[in-house]
């Protein structure tokens, strides 16, 4: 399936959104970074998660991208097994 990334948001704090979109399905993934003070309260560390989001605008949150994309393909494969039928 081909991924198209189709929008990306930097801020001053070093957070980010990037934005890719399932070519026809509706189904789009976020990949959103954000920055987790350290335990110390010196600094912080970067964490990304990716959002998984279903055409009917609920989402799913994952650790891994390549889990993300998964997920949505094997849904989409199954929608079109079920229509085929």
């Amino acid at each position: 399936m081909k991924w198209i990334k189709t929008g990306r948001s930097i801020h001053g704090d070093g957070s980010a959104e990037t934005r890719y979109e399932a070519a026809g399905t509706g189904f789009m993934i976020e990949s959103r970074k954000r920055p987790i003070p350290h335990a110390n309260g010196i600094g912080s560390w970067m964490y990304t998660s990716y959002h998984l989001i279903f055409p009917d605008g609920h989402e799913k949150k994952f650790s891994r991208l390549m889990d993300a994309k998964a997920e949505a393909e094997n849904i989409i494969k199954e929608m079109n097994e079920n229509n085929d039928h």
